[in-house]
């Protein structure tokens, strides 16, 4: 028993049955969690390597499409006011969302794409433009790995297996390897917009791991390095939308700290203006490349003709 009267296993069990949680009780449950379940639960990291890509991808809502700019392409600027919650993230924060893959991230963002599953959906437009940031990762990145919900993907089932082992290894109690599969399978959960509290719990175990609280407690590597105490830079995570195509899409979803992107261990060296088109109700061509830059150098720059230079 802690000293709230409340166990880690009976507060596994109120999350289970806990949909959503109103923003009036969010500050509450928040502080149960951190002090009486989430301190009690190891972490599983891995390494996004240097020289790796990240891609970004962003609805346009400028009329001038003759230059580009960072800040489009960055995480969101605090002047603006986003009450959400996101799967990452609490109301109002500003972590940076990408993709380990482009065509995942054109999805993330695609009105057809979030729309398209809607029953009888008569679509408001037939084409949308997107700019899409190609991100490269100038310093090993660190993200706390929540891949390994229900969903079957690309990984070696070999690789696979032997994390779940490791995870089990350092697993003490029962309850701490429900937990790792509750938390794993809700980051799976499809969530429209305006069910934005249900949210809640994903984007409160996502800060409890970017507040750092966690770096006293033993942490589990798949990769050559294995530390105690290591500043997480991000989250990896499944993609729902990548998930529910048909065929699913590679890649996964990455929510990074804002201070990877002012410290400059992720640069934007490409950027491109993408149009969807739509050809029928189930059908959209998402990857037509309209204008580019692949020489980016500075926080500006003019796009060119997509037939000079294709991006990669």
């Amino acid at each position: 028993m802690d000293d709230y009267g409340i166990t880690p296993i009976e507060l596994l069990d109120l999350i289970k049955t806990k949909v959503r949680v109103e923003l009036e009780d969010y500050p509450s449950i928040k502080s149960l969690l951190y002090d009486n379940l989430f301190s009690k639960i190891p972490v599983i990291f891995n390494k996004i390597p240097k020289e790796s890509y990240l891609y970004r991808t962003v609805p346009i809502n400028r009329a001038d499409l003759t230059m580009g700019r960072e800040k489009y392409l960055s995480y969101r600027p605090i002047i603006y006011n986003y009450p959400f919650f996101n799967r990452c993230s609490e109301p109002e924060q500003r972590h940076f969302y990408c993709s380990t893959d482009r065509h995942l991230s054109i999805g993330e963002c695609s009105y057809f794409i979030s729309e398209s599953e809607t029953p009888g959906i008569k679509f408001k437009i037939s084409t949308e433009k997107l700019e899409v940031g190609m991100w490269l990762v100038t310093q090993d990145l660190y993200v706390a790995d929540l891949r390994f919900g229900s969903y079957k993907d690309g990984i070696a089932e070999s690789n696979k297996a032997n994390i779940i082992k490791q995870y089990k290894e350092l697993a003490k109690e029962k309850y701490i390897m429900e937990f790792f599969e509750h938390i794993n399978r809700s980051f799976e959960v499809p969530i429209k917009k305006e069910d934005h509290l249900q949210y809640w719990l994903t984007a409160c175990y996502s800060n409890y791991l970017f507040d750092d609280t966690f770096s006293q407690h033993n942490w589990e590597s798949n990769t050559d390095e294995k530390k105690s105490i290591i500043s997480l830079d991000g989250i990896l995570y499944h993609s729902v939308k990548g998930i529910k195509m048909n065929p699913p899409m590679q890649g996964y979803n990455v929510a990074l700290r804002t201070e990877i992107i002012d410290n400059k261990k992720i640069k934007l060296v490409k950027a491109g203006i993408f149009e969807t088109r739509m050809i029928n109700e189930k059908e959209f061509n998402l990857d037509v490349l309209i204008k580019h830059n692949i020489h980016i150098e500075g926080s500006s720059w003019y796009y060119v003709g997509a037939e000079e230079e294709k991006i990669k």
